[in-house]
């Protein structure tokens, strides 16, 4: 296996998107704090938002729509009823939450470390093109990807796990899909999307998640630093 450049999911990959989550979520949660597993609701709130980013990846709910109906199906899950009202105040409080992202520790030296050894490294992530490019600066990633390797589902026309996304990296930086790893911790859109491209890929199950079908990741990894042992 020849990797020559690996390309990684943003959210909830490179940085900690539980936590702004479970601080925005907290006031709708009856009873005590710790009543409920804000990390297991976290798991359902980003199933919701995957399942309904297809529907308007096509088209068929507006962006606003998407927002309120995934916080909404969440906490019916859990047996908890909130209002619209409720789930644009969510929204609000997540936004503002948003903006208090960090890195995962070992991120800033791994991907030194990467390009270091010879390889480019880029971004694919989904969501809309200003909302992930203000992630982006948030986190200062921009010292790390150049612009032309960051390809965002909105701009791109396609979200993952279509593959069509992937295709369009792989003539950006123009190298075969065999040569090619991408990293992130959606089964759906980060192991079946680029395997169905032809790419190599590796499940980063850092909230321990169970596989969705029989597709054969190279590897599963609960921490980012693993990957290097995968390069060398």
């Amino acid at each position: 296996m020849d990797i020559k450049a690996i390309f990684f999911d943003l959210d909830d990959t490179l940085h900690d998107h539980h936590a702004p989550f479970a601080r925005a979520i907290s006031p709708l949660l009856p009873g005590p704090k710790n009543q409920l597993d804000t990390v297991d609701i976290y798991k359902s709130f980003r199933f919701y938002s995957d399942v309904l980013w297809k529907e308007y990846d096509c088209g068929k709910i507006p962006l606003d729509q998407l927002r309120v109906e995934r916080i909404v199906r969440t906490l019916k899950e859990c047996s908890i009823e909130v209002t619209e009202e409720k789930a644009i105040q969510f929204q609000e409080s997540y936004e503002q939450e948003l903006q208090l992202l960090t890195l995962f520790p070992e991120v800033p030296l791994l991907l030194k470390e990467l390009k270091e050894l010879g390889v480019e490294i880029g971004l694919i992530t989904n969501g809309p093109t200003e909302h992930q490019w203000m992630k982006i600066r948030q986190l200062g990633l921009g010292v790390h990807f150049s612009e032309n390797h960051i390809f965002i589902s909105d701009r791109v026309g396609r979200a993952k796990p279509n593959p069509y996304i992937f295709e369009v990296a792989a003539r950006e930086i123009n190298l075969p899909s065999e040569n090619l790893l991408y990293v992130g911790d959606s089964w759906e859109n980060d192991v079946v999307g680029p395997i169905k491209a032809g790419w190599n890929a590796v499940w980063f199950n850092h909230r321990g998640k169970q596989p969705l079908t029989d597709h054969k990741p190279i590897a599963k990894i609960n921490t980012l630093s693993d990957l290097l042992s995968l390069v060398k």
